[in-house]
Order: C-alpha cells, then structure tokens, then sequence
C-alpha cells in the first residue's frame, strides 16, 4: 500500500518557516499503528491523516506526533485544509466545513486564502500548580513571572488541549527560557497537560509566545493553533482588550527561525467562541510505502 503525503508548513505563507505538519489526504484503511508509524518517519511535531465525511461532518481528521495519538493540533489542521483546498478536494465555493476530531465537531471557514479554525469550547481547568516544582522544570525564577498586572500565575486552559499558560515579564524573559525537558515532562503529565504556552505582551500590545511540550516529543514548536487559541481563551477571563476587541496576531518560532503569525479572535455573546487561523505553504509531496 502507497499513501500520497505532503509537508506544509503552517502559519506562514513563505516556505521554511512557520510551523511544518505532514499530511496524508486518504487516510483509508490505515491502522492505528500504521499512522502512528509514518508519524515517526516524518518526524514532525504533528502529522493529519484524513478520512472521509460522514453524517453531519465534511471530513475527519486524527493528529498523531511522533509518539502518540492526540485530540486535536491547530498547525495540523492549518495544513490540512489549505492543502485539500488547494488539491481541489475542498470546492472553490465552498467557504466554510466541518472537520470531525477527538476534540469534537470543529467548524472551519476559509477567508480569502486563510483558513481560520474554531477551537474546542474554553475551559479553565482548577488544577493547583506547585510553583517550586514548576520553577525547578522551567529553570526559572519565580520573580518573573506575571505580565502587565492582568496575570500573576501560570494556569491551565484548554480548547481541545489542555497547556499551562505561564505569563512572563518581558520579551527577554521569554527569549532566555530553557526548560528542563525531563523535568517537564515529567511534571506535564502529573498535570496531564501537553505542555507550557509561555507569553508575554510588549509595549506595543504585541503578544509573542514560546511553546514547550517534551511529554508529547516536542521540546519546543514554532507555532501551536490550539494553544494560542487557549491563550485567547485565558486573556478572555482576564478581560484582556485592546481597542475594545480580543483579536491579535501572536508571533511565535521566531528564535526557532522558523517565524509563525497565528491570528486569534474571541468573539460571541452566549459565551466565547475561540477563532485561530492562518495561512499555509506546501514544501514537500509524494508517495509512502506503507505495507
């Protein structure tokens, strides 16, 4: 058996940069193993595989990195649709979808020659963090943590993932951060989190973010849709605006060089709606050998 798979790389619209995510568009009679398998050789943070649509949904869609299987990957799901798009699976017409997952029945809407995903519902999870334990993975000081008087400690939110969302005081604050990856790992999944979104927002409003997430196999990523749309979820809680809405651009990867541009938009007034798109580039297409 031979699938057709494609590297795109998310977030971006310039090849090489951005945040890179394998994709198999046919996914049809792989196994569990199998994708999993082809996850490892690809050797990306997160690679889809896509099976067709069903009742009530256009395709679905499973995430696997290199280690296991997960919900729901934003940078993944980015790819994903601007590809199928792209390879005229998706009609020209057709501007909006539904993408089924782990995460539940997600919306997908294509603006201009973006895709912007609709994140899981917001939770807050009430889960108490040791701050020594947490200082120690994170080879910090706890005196620098908290950001613009809005967010004094790191929480846990969720839309699809569950991340620690620690703020930090300043842009380099966050560039100096270094992890002690066994550490954190071991410390995420006592909290049984993906991992730490690390942020901060500098004088001129601008939201920069680092993601670290070694239990999944991923030290750090370059761009992460579902957490920055959990960040958006958590600046919502705090009542965090500018200019009367919560829509920014949060710059990621850039000390990775690989630069991302993840938008995120919370809107809704029966409670929010978590919005994160962005633009995707193909790199890489051909055939692989699975059986």
């Amino acid at each position: 058996m031979k699938k057709k798979i494609y590297q795109v790389d998310a977030f971006t619209s310039e090849p090489f940069q951005g945040n890179p995510a394998g994709v198999v568009t046919d996914a049809t009679g792989l196994t569990e193993r199998e994708m999993l398998l082809i996850a490892r050789e690809m050797k990306l943070s997160e690679t889809a595989f896509v099976f067709p649509g069903g009742e009530g949904y256009d395709f679905e869609v499973r995430f696997f990195t290199p280690t296991e299987e997960v919900d729901l990957c934003g940078h993944a799901t980015i790819a994903t649709f601007s590809l199928l798009k792209a390879l005229k699976l998706i009609p020209k017409d057709k501007h909006q979808l539904i993408q089924k997952t782990k995460a539940g029945l997600l919306e997908i809407k294509f603006v201009d020659d973006a895709v912007i995903m609709r994140q899981a519902t917001p939770m807050h999870v009430s889960k108490e963090i040791e701050m020594a334990v947490f200082c120690e993975a994170m080879a910090m000081d706890a005196g620098v943590i908290g950001v613009k008087n809005l967010m004094g400690q790191p929480e846990i939110w969720s839309t699809g993932l569950a991340d620690v969302m620690l703020p930090v005081a300043s842009v380099e604050v966050l560039k100096s951060l270094a992890p002690d990856m066994n550490k954190l790992a071991d410390l995420s999944r006592e909290l049984d989190v993906s991992g730490v979104h690390a942020f901060t927002i500098d004088e001129h409003n601008q939201i920069w973010c680092r993601n670290f997430a070694p239990a999944c196999g991923i030290p750090e990523e370059s761009a992460t849709g579902t957490s920055n749309g959990a960040l958006g979820a958590c600046l919502h809680a705090k009542g965090y605006q500018v200019d009367g809405v919560l829509a920014f651009e949060s710059y990621q990867g850039d000390w990775m060089d690989s630069p991302s541009r993840i938008h995120v938009e919370v809107k809704g007034e029966d409670g929010p709606e978590v919005w994160v798109g962005g633009k995707a580039a193909v790199v890489l297409e051909g055939e692989i050998r699975v059986r």
